[in-house]
């Protein structure tokens, strides 16, 4: 982490859900700065709240209190058309479940941010294929997402979020619903790509091998995020 610039951080987040009597604080009062081209891990136990921070820093929930800032923007604070601009160009999202248009081929898959974003088609193609390309995936172009296995899906998945050059890919679970090979493979590719394309990695995690391999691991408990020492992991 020599370059130190923030790109993504939090800073006094709460979140709740309900009201009175059913109010339920699942996030209290959070503190975090992801610099440039860091990889970070969160762990914690089912309901502990990650999912739900991931969210809040992708700009997909607004937190009750405290600010999510963006090179310095606060995006609670900015327009939901400008908001899904910034989520479109400047963060990648990869999931559990990859989310990905089963009608479309993976090049049509990875293209589908650009297109959104008004590249021109024949550009977008050539930028999706380069991406596809790194995640090794040269031969897989023109495959729909029905004739992939479950790695090469969740790797068009990260192509896909990496297509449009952001700032940073928060990725939930996204080895969760693989076999351990298959994770291993999906998780070198991972590495390499923030390694090549220092993109920063957000990745929430179950899984302590996953977890292992991130420059800095943070829990979430009772609603408070803790800084794990390697050797706790």
């Amino acid at each position: 982490m020599n370059d130190r610039r923030i790109v993504l951080e939090c800073k006094g987040l709460s979140r709740s859900f309900g009201s009175g009597k059913l109010k339920i604080n699942v996030l209290n009062e959070l503190n975090l700065a992801i610099y440039h081209g860091e990889r970070v891990a969160i762990v914690g136990s089912s309901g502990s709240g990650k999912t739900t921070l991931l969210h809040l820093l992708g700009g997909l929930d607004k937190p009750n209190t405290g600010q999510v800032l963006l090179m310095g923007d606060d995006l609670a604070k900015v327009r939901e058309k400008q908001r899904c601009r910034i989520r479109n160009t400047k963060l990648g999202f990869v999931y559990q479940f990859h989310h990905l248009l089963p009608e479309f081929t993976a090049l049509e898959n990875v293209c589908m941010p650009l297109l959104i974003g008004r590249m021109p088609a024949k550009v977008a193609k050539v930028k999706a294929a380069s991406i596809l390309d790194k995640v090794g995936l040269a031969q897989r172009h023109q495959h729909r997402i029905g004739e992939l296995s479950g790695g090469e899906r969740q790797r068009v998945a990260i192509a896909r979020a990496l297509v449009t050059d952001p700032l940073c890919v928060l990725a939930d679970e996204p080895t969760g619903n693989l076999d351990k090979h298959t994770a291993e493979s999906v998780y070198e590719t991972m590495l390499q790509l923030n390694e090549e394309l220092q993109t920063a990695f957000i990745v929430v995690t179950h899984d302590h091998e996953l977890a292992a391999k991130m420059q800095r691991v943070f829990t979430i408990e009772d609603g408070h995020l803790a800084h794990v020492e390697r050797q706790d992991i």
